[in-house]
């Protein structure tokens, strides 16, 4: 798997083979819980979203699973020393 820690053009949102990417990290609270709520009702978003954040967003999981969508913490298989921050936390919509 590439090191995809940021997008080729330093975007906050980009596509690979495994989803949409959202990143939040650097954002203050509540900006992450908000950015990705927000983006996770998009009609143009997908069934699966991989978010990038600073650390686990513990109190992000019960809006999540109000909304249809599954959450599950992930490597970021990386190798850069950039990205030893990088918490990524892959979403799935559950239902429709």
């Amino acid at each position: 798997m590439d090191c995809d820690c940021q997008s080729p053009d330093g975007e906050r949102v980009w596509t690979t083979e495994d989803g949409v990417h959202l990143d939040v990290r650097g954002l203050e609270c509540p900006g992450p819980k908000v950015q990705t709520l927000s983006f996770i009702e998009r009609d143009d978003v997908g069934n699966v979203i991989i978010v990038h954040l600073d650390h686990e967003p513990i109190h992000l999981y019960p809006e999540l699973d109000e909304r249809g969508w599954s959450h599950e913490l992930v490597s970021s298989n990386c190798g850069d020393p950039s990205c030893e921050e990088d918490v990524r936390l892959r979403l799935v919509r559950l239902r429709a």
